[in-house]
């Protein structure tokens, strides 16, 4: 069980984008070729101080690119394991908090960018240059907008 009593993001910053950015940043083509999966996990690793071991961080590698499939999209699977650390826990309740979470992610992705499939994704906001980074800052944002609603209703290791 993992309990984050401190962590680099205050949320308290208007108008900045520390996870979409740091998981923008592992992602990166210019850095090791992380893919979509991994810079969330890598991001969320360091905007949250989850001292992740680096089995956890590698374990991550078979989803991106939607499994190596184009399924479900790598930077959507990264985030649901981001929830599945900061939310799971041996508690029912809290188990239930967590999949409520989850499916809030999942339906609130879909509304907004239409779909929750790699190829689909990779379709619409794809860029040559930076490849799928478009859609790891799509679901790191997003990842962050709940974690942060979450964090005003009830505090990370608060449970």
């Amino acid at each position: 069980m993992v309990l984050i009593t401190n962590y680099k993001n205050d949320f308290g910053r208007a108008g900045e984008k520390m996870l979409e950015d740091s998981a923008a940043n592992y992602y990166s083509v210019l850095d090791v070729d992380r893919n979509c999966s991994e810079a969330l996990i890598y991001g969320a690793n360091d905007e949250f101080l989850l001292d992740l071991p680096l089995e956890a961080l590698r374990m991550m590698g078979p989803f991106g690119g939607g499994m190596s499939i184009e399924s479900i999209c790598g930077a959507i699977t990264g985030a649901l394991a981001v929830i599945g650390i900061l939310y799971n826990r041996d508690d029912p309740t809290d188990r239930d908090r967590m999949k409520k979470i989850a499916e809030r992610f999942l339906r609130e992705f879909r509304s907004r960018y239409g779909c929750l499939d790699c190829a689909c994704l990779k379709d619409k906001y794809r860029d040559e240059w930076k490849k799928c980074e478009p859609v790891v800052r799509m679901s790191a944002r997003l990842l962050e907008e709940i974690i942060k609603v979450e964090e005003s209703r009830r505090p990370f290791g608060k449970e």
